[in-house]
């Protein structure tokens, strides 16, 4: 009896190893959108597999998403932070104050494309000019595609949009909006579509995946082509969790992050909205309303003021600006 009970209590102990082992080694992945949204499927769980591909069981990675690990889209960074979630997808413009630098991407012009910003975007973290990650750790930078103006009244000029009603997302497209006589409303994605069937909205400033992912696209009648802003996001690990893992593990998640994490995120959203243009076109629902290089061009030059107001009210701003414009040209030169 005693060697049963030795025998008992030994498995026993070993089961509890076992599974404080498996509780050490999962990763919790998280985000507030389903699993059918770009940034998880084409981005996230792509990476996550090919981690594992390179690891085999020695890492475990589980993706909880729709929210089960937290719901608001405006406390992401904390769950990551507090360690509720190891690693999650994090949106720098619901974090007020967090990632003073981010506002970049926002500003109108600067970026032609997802390959653009995303490429600025982990080039200036890994030369230090980003800050706000404390308690957690970068693996990966990426960015939507440009965003543009969706129309419930269509326009001929961006100087149409004077006295007109235009959703913006924060201060930098509102203070966009406000140098071409709009009034700016800031509202949430979740919020515009009922200003857009209400009619309290003329327009609103979102990208085209963001049109399809809240189906928005039935309430406009234009879309008035020209670059607004990007939406940056950011793939942030619990900063314990990371310094917890083998240096084999850090290795192969840093291999399928940083740049490569970054091109993956441009080609997502750059299909992703290619595909969605090419069905919207067929479709002939919406007047697209093209821009002319010419008038792109006076646009762009109306539009340096917003990039100047960010740089004065950003600390560092000055730096990060210039050191973007450069990344920019060393990107432009090689394609």
């Amino acid at each position: 009896m005693k060697l049963i009970k030795q025998l008992t209590t030994g498995v026993a102990a070993l089961t509890l190893l076992a599974t404080s082992a498996l509780a050490q080694d999962m990763i919790k992945v998280a985000s507030f959108t389903s699993e059918k949204a770009t940034g998880v499927s084409k981005v996230i769980e792509p990476w996550m597999d090919a981690v594992s591909a390179d690891l085999g069981d020695k890492v475990t990675m589980r993706g909880f998403w729709g929210g089960t690990l937290g719901k608001s889209p405006f406390k992401q960074f904390e769950l990551v932070q507090n360690g509720v979630a190891d690693a999650a997808w994090v949106l720098p413009s619901y974090t007020a104050g967090q990632f003073p630098e981010m506002g970049l991407f926002e500003l109108p012009f600067l970026f032609r494309n997802a390959h653009e910003a995303s490429t600025t975007g982990w080039k200036l973290y890994e030369a230090g000019l980003l800050t706000g990650f404390d308690g957690v750790h970068v693996v990966g930078f990426f960015s939507t595609e440009p965003n543009t103006l969706f129309m419930k009244k269509q326009i001929e000029t961006l100087d149409g949009l004077k006295d007109l009603k235009i959703r913006s997302a924060g201060p930098i497209q509102a203070r966009w909006l406000e140098e071409f006589g709009a009034a700016p409303q800031t509202l949430s994605s979740s919020e515009y579509n009922e200003a857009l069937s209400r009619g309290t909205v003329d327009g609103v400033i979102q990208g085209w995946t963001g049109m399809a992912t809240f189906k928005s696209f039935q309430l406009v009648e234009q879309s008035f082509e020209v670059p607004t802003g990007t939406i940056p996001f950011l793939f942030l690990m619990n900063e314990g969790k990371w310094n917890s893992l083998p240096a084999e593990t850090q290795a192969a998640m840093s291999a399928h992050g940083g740049e490569v994490f970054a091109n993956l995120g441009a080609d997502a959203y750059t299909d992703a909205g290619e595909a969605i243009i090419e069905k919207i076109t067929a479709e002939g629902k919406l007047n697209r309303t093209k821009v002319a290089e010419a008038d792109l061009g006076g646009y762009e030059e109306r539009s340096k003021a917003v990039h100047d107001w960010w740089i004065e009210r950003t600390p560092n701003g000055r730096v990060v600006y210039d050191a973007a414009v450069a990344i920019l040209a060393d990107i432009r030169a090689d394609n």
